[in-house]
């Protein structure tokens, strides 16, 4: 079962897909994403209402399309994508 959160407004739904980017998992305690990060942050919002996990993880990465993107960031993807879904982690 899937439990469905408070939805975020747009621009701190931007701030925190940008948050995860930065790797908000790997270092505990961090609140706010790094400036590149934060700058990526509405690229980071429109991949993510599309759904393309692939996309998205290229995105994270800097690979660009068509090049193998690492697992950290592919984990990052999904994780943003359950989190604009609203779902809860």
């Amino acid at each position: 079962m899937t439990v469905v959160a408070e939805a975020l407004s747009p621009p701190d739904l931007e701030q925190r897909l940008a948050l995860v980017a930065c790797g908000e998992n790997t270092r505990p305690g961090k609140t706010r994403a790094c400036d590149s990060c934060r700058k990526k942050g509405g690229t980071l919002l429109r991949i993510t209402s599309t759904r393309a996990a692939d996309a998205l993880a290229a995105a994270i990465c800097g690979t660009g399309s068509g090049v193998k993107t690492c697992d950290p960031c592919r984990q990052k993807a999904v994780r943003m994508i359950r989190i604009y879904n609203g779902e809860t982690e």
